[in-house]
Protein backbone atom coordinates (compact mmCIF):
# COMPACT_ATOMS: atom_id res chain seq x y z
CA UNK A 1 0.00 0.00 0.00
CA UNK A 2 2.67 2.42 -1.00
CA UNK A 3 1.89 6.11 -1.37
CA UNK A 4 4.57 8.37 -2.87
CA UNK A 5 3.13 11.76 -2.14
CA UNK A 6 6.49 13.31 -1.23
CA UNK A 7 8.73 13.81 -4.23
CA UNK A 8 12.23 14.69 -5.17
CA UNK A 9 10.99 18.14 -6.16
CA UNK A 10 10.05 18.81 -2.54
CA UNK A 11 13.69 18.35 -1.63
CA UNK A 12 14.60 20.92 -4.24
CA UNK A 13 12.25 23.26 -2.46
CA UNK A 14 14.11 22.88 0.79
CA UNK A 15 17.49 23.29 -0.88
CA UNK A 16 16.63 26.73 -2.23
CA UNK A 17 15.66 27.85 1.24
CA UNK A 18 18.69 26.36 2.94
CA UNK A 19 21.12 27.91 0.51
CA UNK A 20 20.00 31.34 1.74
CA UNK A 21 19.50 30.45 5.36
CA UNK A 22 21.57 30.29 8.50
CA UNK A 23 23.93 27.29 8.79
CA UNK A 24 21.73 26.01 11.62
CA UNK A 25 19.05 25.29 9.04
CA UNK A 26 21.49 23.21 7.04
CA UNK A 27 22.21 21.21 10.18
CA UNK A 28 18.49 20.72 10.70
CA UNK A 29 18.11 19.53 7.11
CA UNK A 30 20.95 17.03 7.60
CA UNK A 31 19.24 15.75 10.71
CA UNK A 32 16.05 15.57 8.66
CA UNK A 33 17.86 13.33 6.19
CA UNK A 34 18.55 10.92 9.06
CA UNK A 35 14.88 10.95 10.01
CA UNK A 36 13.90 10.27 6.40
CA UNK A 37 16.40 7.43 6.14
CA UNK A 38 15.06 5.85 9.34
CA UNK A 39 11.50 6.42 8.15
CA UNK A 40 12.10 4.60 4.88
CA UNK A 41 14.05 1.81 6.54
CA UNK A 42 11.43 1.15 9.22
CA UNK A 43 8.69 1.74 6.67
CA UNK A 44 10.16 -0.96 4.46
CA UNK A 45 10.10 -3.44 7.37
CA UNK A 46 6.47 -2.62 8.17
CA UNK A 47 5.54 -2.84 4.51
CA UNK A 48 7.19 -6.26 4.19
CA UNK A 49 5.36 -7.52 7.28
CA UNK A 50 2.07 -6.24 5.89
CA UNK A 51 2.71 -7.68 2.45
CA UNK A 52 3.77 -11.13 3.65
CA UNK A 53 0.80 -11.52 5.99
CA UNK A 54 -1.74 -10.31 3.44
CA UNK A 55 -0.42 -12.30 0.52
CA UNK A 56 -0.51 -15.49 2.59
CA UNK A 57 -3.93 -14.91 4.15
CA UNK A 58 -5.95 -13.37 1.33
CA UNK A 59 -4.30 -15.19 -1.59
CA UNK A 60 -3.19 -14.13 -5.10
CA UNK A 61 -6.69 -13.48 -6.48
CA UNK A 62 -7.88 -11.04 -3.80
CA UNK A 63 -4.43 -9.46 -3.59
CA UNK A 64 -4.52 -9.03 -7.37
CA UNK A 65 -7.88 -7.26 -7.14
CA UNK A 66 -6.45 -4.95 -4.50
CA UNK A 67 -3.27 -4.03 -6.38
CA UNK A 68 -5.33 -3.41 -9.52
CA UNK A 69 -7.58 -0.96 -7.66
CA UNK A 70 -4.62 0.57 -5.83
CA UNK A 71 -2.58 1.00 -9.00
CA UNK A 72 -5.35 3.01 -10.63
CA UNK A 73 -6.23 5.22 -7.67
CA UNK A 74 -2.60 5.75 -6.62
CA UNK A 75 -1.93 7.44 -9.92
CA UNK A 76 -4.89 9.78 -9.39
CA UNK A 77 -3.63 10.49 -5.86
CA UNK A 78 -0.24 11.58 -7.23
CA UNK A 79 -2.01 14.13 -9.43
CA UNK A 80 -4.23 15.62 -6.76
CA UNK A 81 -1.65 18.04 -5.30
CA UNK A 82 -0.56 19.25 -8.76
CA UNK A 83 2.76 20.44 -7.34
CA UNK A 84 0.97 23.06 -5.21
CA UNK A 85 2.53 21.68 -2.03
CA UNK A 86 5.95 22.04 -3.68
CA UNK A 87 5.15 25.67 -4.48
CA UNK A 88 4.35 26.32 -0.81
CA UNK A 89 7.70 24.93 0.31
CA UNK A 90 9.67 26.82 -2.35
CA UNK A 91 7.97 30.19 -1.89
CA UNK A 92 10.59 32.87 -1.15
CA UNK A 93 8.50 34.51 1.55
CA UNK A 94 6.69 32.59 4.27
CA UNK A 95 3.13 31.80 3.08
CA UNK A 96 0.43 33.23 5.32
CA UNK A 97 -2.61 31.32 6.55
CA UNK A 98 -4.73 32.63 3.67
CA UNK A 99 -2.27 31.20 1.14
CA UNK A 100 -2.47 27.77 2.78
CA UNK A 101 -6.27 27.95 2.67
CA UNK A 102 -6.21 28.89 -1.02
CA UNK A 103 -3.91 25.93 -1.67
CA UNK A 104 -6.19 23.58 0.28
CA UNK A 105 -9.23 24.80 -1.65
CA UNK A 106 -7.50 24.29 -5.00
CA UNK A 107 -6.32 20.81 -4.07
CA UNK A 108 -9.75 19.80 -2.75
CA UNK A 109 -11.39 21.01 -5.96
CA UNK A 110 -8.88 19.10 -8.07
CA UNK A 111 -9.37 16.01 -5.89
CA UNK A 112 -13.12 16.04 -6.51
CA UNK A 113 -12.56 16.40 -10.25
CA UNK A 114 -10.16 13.45 -10.21
CA UNK A 115 -12.59 11.32 -8.21
CA UNK A 116 -15.27 12.21 -10.75
CA UNK A 117 -12.97 11.18 -13.58
CA UNK A 118 -12.21 7.94 -11.77
CA UNK A 119 -15.90 7.14 -11.43
CA UNK A 120 -16.56 8.11 -15.06
CA UNK A 121 -13.97 5.57 -16.28
CA UNK A 122 -15.77 2.65 -14.63
CA UNK A 123 -17.56 1.53 -17.84
CA UNK A 124 -14.28 1.66 -19.77
CA UNK A 125 -12.38 -0.25 -17.10
CA UNK A 126 -15.12 -2.86 -16.82
CA UNK A 127 -15.02 -3.41 -20.57
CA UNK A 128 -11.20 -3.52 -20.57
CA UNK A 129 -10.91 -6.13 -17.80
CA UNK A 130 -13.99 -8.03 -18.90
CA UNK A 131 -15.40 -8.27 -15.36
CA UNK A 132 -16.54 -6.17 -12.41
CA UNK A 133 -14.66 -7.98 -9.64
CA UNK A 134 -12.27 -5.10 -9.04
CA UNK A 135 -15.03 -2.48 -8.94
CA UNK A 136 -15.98 -2.36 -5.21
CA UNK A 137 -12.34 -2.13 -4.10
CA UNK A 138 -11.62 0.46 -6.80
CA UNK A 139 -14.51 2.73 -5.79
CA UNK A 140 -13.53 2.47 -2.12
CA UNK A 141 -9.87 3.33 -2.73
CA UNK A 142 -10.95 6.42 -4.70
CA UNK A 143 -11.64 7.96 -1.28
CA UNK A 144 -7.89 8.13 -0.71
CA UNK A 145 -7.55 10.73 -3.48
CA UNK A 146 -9.04 13.67 -1.47
CA UNK A 147 -7.36 12.37 1.70
CA UNK A 148 -3.94 12.48 0.01
CA UNK A 149 -4.73 15.98 -1.25
CA UNK A 150 -5.88 17.20 2.16
CA UNK A 151 -2.54 16.28 3.72
CA UNK A 152 -0.55 18.21 1.07
CA UNK A 153 -0.53 21.83 2.35
CA UNK A 154 -0.09 20.72 5.98
CA UNK A 155 2.86 18.47 5.08
CA UNK A 156 4.34 21.32 3.04
CA UNK A 157 4.13 23.58 6.09
CA UNK A 158 6.01 21.00 8.16
CA UNK A 159 8.68 20.46 5.49
CA UNK A 160 9.13 24.19 5.02
CA UNK A 161 9.93 24.35 8.74
CA UNK A 162 12.33 21.39 8.19
CA UNK A 163 10.27 19.41 10.70
CA UNK A 164 11.15 16.07 9.11
CA UNK A 165 10.81 14.32 12.43
CA UNK A 166 7.09 15.05 12.50
CA UNK A 167 6.69 14.07 8.84
CA UNK A 168 8.51 10.78 9.38
CA UNK A 169 6.48 10.04 12.51
CA UNK A 170 3.18 10.62 10.72
CA UNK A 171 4.15 8.42 7.78
CA UNK A 172 5.40 5.59 10.00
CA UNK A 173 2.33 5.84 12.23
CA UNK A 174 0.07 5.52 9.20
CA UNK A 175 1.91 2.46 7.93
CA UNK A 176 1.76 0.82 11.36
CA UNK A 177 -1.96 1.49 11.62
CA UNK A 178 -2.50 0.04 8.14
CA UNK A 179 -0.61 -3.09 9.17
CA UNK A 180 -2.70 -3.60 12.32
CA UNK A 181 -6.01 -2.98 10.58
CA UNK A 182 -5.19 -5.10 7.53
CA UNK A 183 -3.88 -8.06 9.51
CA UNK A 184 -6.86 -8.00 11.88
CA UNK A 185 -9.38 -7.98 9.03
CA UNK A 186 -7.44 -10.55 6.99
CA UNK A 187 -7.48 -12.90 9.99
CA UNK A 188 -11.27 -12.54 10.05
CA UNK A 189 -11.47 -13.65 6.43
CA UNK A 190 -12.48 -10.35 4.83
CA UNK A 191 -10.30 -10.95 1.77
CA UNK A 192 -9.69 -7.93 -0.45
CA UNK A 193 -11.36 -5.60 2.06
CA UNK A 194 -8.57 -6.15 4.60
CA UNK A 195 -5.94 -4.14 2.67
CA UNK A 196 -8.56 -1.68 1.36
CA UNK A 197 -9.70 -0.68 4.85
CA UNK A 198 -6.08 -0.63 6.01
CA UNK A 199 -5.24 1.79 3.21
CA UNK A 200 -8.15 4.06 4.11
CA UNK A 201 -7.05 4.05 7.76
CA UNK A 202 -3.50 4.95 6.72
CA UNK A 203 -4.52 7.90 4.56
CA UNK A 204 -6.98 9.18 7.17
CA UNK A 205 -4.23 9.07 9.80
CA UNK A 206 -1.78 10.85 7.49
CA UNK A 207 -4.22 13.66 6.73
CA UNK A 208 -5.32 14.12 10.35
CA UNK A 209 -1.76 13.89 11.66
CA UNK A 210 -0.35 16.42 9.20
CA UNK A 211 -3.15 18.92 9.89
CA UNK A 212 -2.73 18.53 13.65
CA UNK A 213 1.07 18.86 13.68
CA UNK A 214 0.98 21.83 11.30
CA UNK A 215 -1.85 23.46 13.30
CA UNK A 216 -3.70 24.03 10.06
CA UNK A 217 -7.49 23.95 9.82
CA UNK A 218 -8.46 24.23 6.12
CA UNK A 219 -11.32 26.52 5.18
CA UNK A 220 -12.64 27.70 1.81
CA UNK A 221 -10.63 30.54 0.31
CA UNK A 222 -9.81 31.72 -3.19
CA UNK A 223 -7.45 34.21 -4.76
CA UNK A 224 -7.20 34.14 -8.57
CA UNK A 225 -3.68 35.56 -8.70
CA UNK A 226 -2.31 33.15 -6.12
CA UNK A 227 -4.15 30.24 -7.70
CA UNK A 228 -2.69 30.98 -11.12
CA UNK A 229 0.80 31.28 -9.66
CA UNK A 230 0.49 27.98 -7.78
CA UNK A 231 -0.87 26.03 -10.72
CA UNK A 232 1.52 27.45 -13.31
CA UNK A 233 4.48 26.56 -11.13
CA UNK A 234 3.30 23.24 -9.75
CA UNK A 235 2.07 21.61 -12.95
CA UNK A 236 5.10 22.64 -14.97
CA UNK A 237 7.69 21.84 -12.33
CA UNK A 238 6.37 18.38 -11.48
CA UNK A 239 5.71 17.24 -15.06
CA UNK A 240 8.67 14.83 -15.17
CA UNK A 241 7.66 12.93 -12.03
CA UNK A 242 4.03 12.76 -13.08
CA UNK A 243 5.11 11.13 -16.33
CA UNK A 244 7.31 8.69 -14.38
CA UNK A 245 4.37 7.71 -12.22
CA UNK A 246 2.50 6.56 -15.31
CA UNK A 247 4.55 3.38 -15.04
CA UNK A 248 2.45 2.40 -12.02
CA UNK A 249 -0.50 1.90 -14.39
CA UNK A 250 1.28 -0.70 -16.53
CA UNK A 251 0.77 -3.62 -14.14
CA UNK A 252 -2.92 -3.08 -13.28
CA UNK A 253 -4.01 -2.07 -16.79
CA UNK A 254 -1.89 -4.31 -19.02
CA UNK A 255 -0.72 -7.26 -16.91
CA UNK A 256 -4.11 -7.37 -15.18
CA UNK A 257 -5.85 -7.35 -18.57
CA UNK A 258 -3.82 -10.14 -20.19
CA UNK A 259 -2.73 -12.23 -17.18
CA UNK A 260 -5.68 -11.66 -14.85
CA UNK A 261 -5.71 -10.63 -11.18
CA UNK A 262 -3.31 -13.43 -10.24
CA UNK A 263 -0.75 -12.33 -12.82
CA UNK A 264 -0.99 -8.73 -11.59
CA UNK A 265 -0.55 -10.00 -8.03
CA UNK A 266 2.64 -11.91 -8.87
CA UNK A 267 4.13 -8.90 -10.64
CA UNK A 268 3.04 -6.55 -7.84
CA UNK A 269 4.66 -8.77 -5.20
CA UNK A 270 7.96 -8.75 -7.08
CA UNK A 271 7.82 -4.98 -7.49
CA UNK A 272 6.97 -4.47 -3.82
CA UNK A 273 9.88 -6.62 -2.69
CA UNK A 274 12.46 -5.06 -5.02
CA UNK A 275 11.34 -1.47 -4.41
CA UNK A 276 10.96 -2.12 -0.69
CA UNK A 277 14.57 -3.29 -0.54
CA UNK A 278 15.43 -0.12 -2.45
CA UNK A 279 14.29 2.19 0.34
CA UNK A 280 17.82 3.63 0.45
CA UNK A 281 17.38 4.76 -3.15
CA UNK A 282 14.10 6.48 -2.33
CA UNK A 283 15.50 8.27 0.71
CA UNK A 284 18.58 9.35 -1.25
CA UNK A 285 16.49 10.65 -4.11
CA UNK A 286 14.38 12.70 -1.71
CA UNK A 287 17.34 14.55 -0.20
CA UNK A 288 19.81 14.47 -3.13
CA UNK A 289 18.78 17.76 -4.71
CA UNK A 290 19.11 19.56 -1.40
CA UNK A 291 22.71 18.35 -1.07
CA UNK A 292 23.74 18.83 -4.71
CA UNK A 293 22.28 22.33 -4.84
CA UNK A 294 24.99 23.55 -2.48
CA UNK A 295 27.64 22.33 -4.94
CA UNK A 296 26.16 23.50 -8.22
CA UNK A 297 28.83 26.19 -8.66
CA UNK A 298 31.72 23.85 -7.86
CA UNK A 299 31.97 21.49 -10.82
CA UNK A 300 34.66 19.26 -9.28
CA UNK A 301 32.89 18.76 -5.97
CA UNK A 302 29.57 18.32 -7.77
CA UNK A 303 31.07 15.51 -9.86
CA UNK A 304 32.74 13.88 -6.87
CA UNK A 305 29.57 14.01 -4.75
CA UNK A 306 27.51 12.52 -7.56
CA UNK A 307 29.95 9.67 -8.22
CA UNK A 308 30.30 8.85 -4.52
CA UNK A 309 26.52 8.94 -4.09
CA UNK A 310 26.01 6.55 -7.00
CA UNK A 311 28.57 4.10 -5.64
CA UNK A 312 27.05 4.19 -2.17
CA UNK A 313 23.59 3.51 -3.57
CA UNK A 314 24.83 0.47 -5.53
CA UNK A 315 26.72 -0.85 -2.48
CA UNK A 316 23.68 -0.35 -0.24
CA UNK A 317 21.07 -1.78 -2.60
CA UNK A 318 22.94 -4.52 -4.49
CA UNK A 319 23.60 -6.83 -1.50
CA UNK A 320 19.97 -6.61 -0.35
CA UNK A 321 18.63 -7.59 -3.78
CA UNK A 322 21.08 -10.48 -4.01
CA UNK A 323 20.44 -11.75 -0.48
CA UNK A 324 16.70 -11.89 -1.13
CA UNK A 325 17.35 -13.84 -4.34
CA UNK A 326 19.47 -16.28 -2.34
CA UNK A 327 16.87 -16.77 0.38
CA UNK A 328 13.70 -16.54 -1.72
CA UNK A 329 13.40 -20.21 -2.82
CA UNK A 330 13.26 -21.24 0.82
CA UNK A 331 11.53 -18.19 2.31
CA UNK A 332 8.67 -17.56 -0.15
CA UNK A 333 7.00 -21.00 0.00
CA UNK A 334 7.30 -21.11 3.80
CA UNK A 335 6.04 -17.58 4.49
CA UNK A 336 3.61 -17.06 1.62
CA UNK A 337 2.87 -20.53 0.31
CA UNK A 338 3.90 -22.38 -2.84
CA UNK A 339 1.18 -20.64 -4.86
CA UNK A 340 3.29 -17.44 -4.80
CA UNK A 341 6.39 -19.02 -6.36
CA UNK A 342 5.61 -17.57 -9.88
CA UNK A 343 6.53 -14.16 -8.45
CA UNK A 344 10.16 -15.33 -8.42
CA UNK A 345 10.06 -15.57 -12.22
CA UNK A 346 9.63 -11.81 -12.32
CA UNK A 347 11.84 -10.76 -9.40
CA UNK A 348 15.24 -10.92 -11.21
CA UNK A 349 14.02 -8.57 -13.94
CA UNK A 350 12.41 -6.12 -11.52
CA UNK A 351 15.48 -6.22 -9.25
CA UNK A 352 17.67 -5.40 -12.27
CA UNK A 353 15.39 -2.48 -13.13
CA UNK A 354 15.55 -1.12 -9.58
CA UNK A 355 19.35 -1.48 -9.44
CA UNK A 356 19.89 0.23 -12.80
CA UNK A 357 17.46 2.97 -11.79
CA UNK A 358 19.54 3.55 -8.65
CA UNK A 359 22.43 4.33 -10.97
CA UNK A 360 20.43 7.07 -12.65
CA UNK A 361 17.99 8.53 -10.12
CA UNK A 362 20.73 10.69 -8.56
CA UNK A 363 21.74 11.77 -12.06
CA UNK A 364 18.15 12.91 -12.57
CA UNK A 365 18.48 14.89 -9.33
CA UNK A 366 21.67 16.46 -10.66
CA UNK A 367 19.87 17.44 -13.86
CA UNK A 368 17.07 19.06 -11.85
CA UNK A 369 19.67 21.08 -9.96
CA UNK A 370 21.31 22.13 -13.25
CA UNK A 371 17.95 23.26 -14.64
CA UNK A 372 17.77 20.39 -17.16
CA UNK A 373 14.34 19.11 -16.12
CA UNK A 374 13.24 18.70 -19.73
CA UNK A 375 15.98 16.11 -20.24
CA UNK A 376 14.53 14.16 -17.33
CA UNK A 377 11.05 14.52 -18.79
CA UNK A 378 12.17 13.09 -22.15
CA UNK A 379 13.93 10.16 -20.47
CA UNK A 380 10.95 9.32 -18.26
CA UNK A 381 8.53 9.61 -21.17
CA UNK A 382 10.64 7.23 -23.27
CA UNK A 383 10.95 4.81 -20.33
CA UNK A 384 7.20 4.65 -19.70
CA UNK A 385 6.39 4.26 -23.41
CA UNK A 386 8.88 1.41 -23.86
CA UNK A 387 7.67 -0.31 -20.68
CA UNK A 388 4.05 -0.04 -21.75
CA UNK A 389 4.60 -1.15 -25.34
CA UNK A 390 6.90 -3.96 -24.25
CA UNK A 391 4.36 -5.24 -21.73
CA UNK A 392 1.58 -5.02 -24.32
CA UNK A 393 3.63 -7.10 -26.77
CA UNK A 394 5.36 -9.62 -24.49
CA UNK A 395 2.79 -10.51 -21.81
CA UNK A 396 0.21 -11.99 -24.24
CA UNK A 397 3.10 -13.87 -25.86
CA UNK A 398 5.15 -15.29 -22.95
CA UNK A 399 3.00 -14.53 -19.89
CA UNK A 400 4.00 -12.49 -16.83
CA UNK A 401 7.72 -12.91 -17.61
CA UNK A 402 7.01 -10.58 -20.53
CA UNK A 403 6.67 -7.73 -18.02
CA UNK A 404 10.19 -8.52 -16.82
CA UNK A 405 11.63 -8.30 -20.33
CA UNK A 406 9.80 -5.02 -20.88
CA UNK A 407 11.31 -3.70 -17.63
CA UNK A 408 14.83 -4.53 -18.83
CA UNK A 409 14.34 -3.04 -22.28
CA UNK A 410 12.87 0.15 -20.80
CA UNK A 411 16.17 0.75 -18.96
CA UNK A 412 17.58 1.79 -22.34
CA UNK A 413 15.76 5.10 -21.94
CA UNK A 414 18.25 6.04 -19.21
CA UNK A 415 20.73 6.72 -22.03
CA UNK A 416 18.98 10.09 -22.35
CA UNK A 417 19.85 10.89 -18.73
CA UNK A 418 23.42 9.73 -19.32
CA UNK A 419 23.80 12.07 -22.30
CA UNK A 420 22.24 14.93 -20.35
CA UNK A 421 24.55 14.53 -17.37
CA UNK A 422 27.61 14.44 -19.63
CA UNK A 423 26.70 17.96 -20.67
CA UNK A 424 26.84 19.06 -17.03
CA UNK A 425 29.68 17.01 -15.52
CA UNK A 426 31.62 14.03 -16.90
CA UNK A 427 31.08 10.93 -14.77
CA UNK A 428 33.40 7.92 -14.63
CA UNK A 429 31.32 4.78 -15.10
CA UNK A 430 34.06 2.16 -15.35
CA UNK A 431 34.08 1.05 -11.73
CA UNK A 432 30.34 1.66 -11.31
CA UNK A 433 29.59 -0.48 -14.36
CA UNK A 434 31.62 -3.42 -13.09
CA UNK A 435 30.04 -3.16 -9.65
CA UNK A 436 26.53 -2.94 -11.05
CA UNK A 437 27.00 -5.95 -13.35
CA UNK A 438 28.34 -8.03 -10.46
CA UNK A 439 25.14 -7.35 -8.48
CA UNK A 440 22.84 -7.76 -11.51
CA UNK A 441 23.71 -11.41 -12.20
CA UNK A 442 22.92 -13.31 -8.94
CA UNK A 443 19.13 -12.69 -8.91
CA UNK A 444 18.87 -14.31 -12.36
CA UNK A 445 20.10 -17.55 -10.77
CA UNK A 446 16.45 -18.00 -9.73
CA UNK A 447 15.66 -18.77 -13.37
CA UNK A 448 18.29 -21.50 -13.69
CA UNK A 449 18.50 -25.10 -12.57
CA UNK A 450 20.10 -25.64 -9.17
CA UNK A 451 23.42 -26.91 -10.58
CA UNK A 452 23.93 -23.76 -12.69
CA UNK A 453 23.00 -21.14 -10.12
CA UNK A 454 26.44 -20.84 -8.52
CA UNK A 455 27.95 -19.67 -11.82
CA UNK A 456 26.10 -16.33 -11.65
CA UNK A 457 27.46 -15.65 -8.17
CA UNK A 458 31.11 -16.11 -9.18
CA UNK A 459 31.68 -12.53 -10.50
CA UNK A 460 30.30 -10.99 -7.29
CA UNK A 461 32.31 -13.35 -5.06
CA UNK A 462 35.48 -12.65 -7.06
CA UNK A 463 34.96 -8.88 -6.96
CA UNK A 464 34.29 -8.97 -3.22
CA UNK A 465 37.44 -11.01 -2.64
CA UNK A 466 39.53 -8.66 -4.75
CA UNK A 467 38.23 -5.58 -2.91
CA UNK A 468 38.93 -7.15 0.47
CA UNK A 469 42.43 -8.12 -0.62
CA UNK A 470 43.07 -4.59 -1.94
CA UNK A 471 41.83 -2.96 1.26
CA UNK A 472 43.94 -5.34 3.33
CA UNK A 473 47.05 -4.55 1.28
CA UNK A 474 46.47 -0.82 1.67
CA UNK A 475 46.06 -1.21 5.41
CA UNK A 476 49.22 -3.30 5.77
CA UNK A 477 51.27 -0.80 3.74
CA UNK A 478 50.01 2.14 5.77
CA UNK A 479 50.79 0.28 9.00
CA UNK A 480 54.33 -0.57 7.91
CA UNK A 481 55.14 2.88 6.55
CA UNK A 482 53.68 4.85 9.43
CA UNK A 483 56.12 5.80 12.27
CA UNK A 484 55.30 3.93 15.45
CA UNK A 485 54.68 7.10 17.43
CA UNK A 486 52.27 8.43 14.80
CA UNK A 487 50.32 5.26 14.29
CA UNK A 488 46.56 5.56 14.86
CA UNK A 489 43.81 2.99 14.35
CA UNK A 490 42.65 2.67 10.76
CA UNK A 491 39.58 4.73 9.91
CA UNK A 492 37.83 4.26 6.55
Amino acid sequence: MTRRNSTTQESASQSDLMSKAHPELTALASRGGVYLGLRYGLGALISFANMFVLTRWIGPHDYGLFVTALGLTSFLATLTRAGIDTYLVRAESEPDEHTYHVASTLILGLSLVLVGCGVATVPLLTAWFGNREFLPAYLATLLTVPLAGLAGPATAKLERALNFRAVAGIELGGQTLALLVSVTLAARGLGVWAPVVGLLAWQSWAAAGALTKAKLVPRPAFDLTKAQRMLSFGIGYSAALRVWQLRTLVNPLLVGRFAGPEGAAFVALSIRVAEGLGFVRVAAGRIAIAALSHLRDDRTRFQSALENGLKLQILALGPLLCLFALAAPAVVPRLLGARWMPSLWIYPFVAAGVLVNSLYNLQASGLFVAGKQWVVLRAYTAHVLVLGIGTLVFVPWVGIVGYGWAELIACGAYAILHAGVRGVVPLRYRNLGVLTCAFLLPPFALLLEQRWRTALWIPLIALTGFELWKKGSQFRRSSINAPAQEFVPFLP
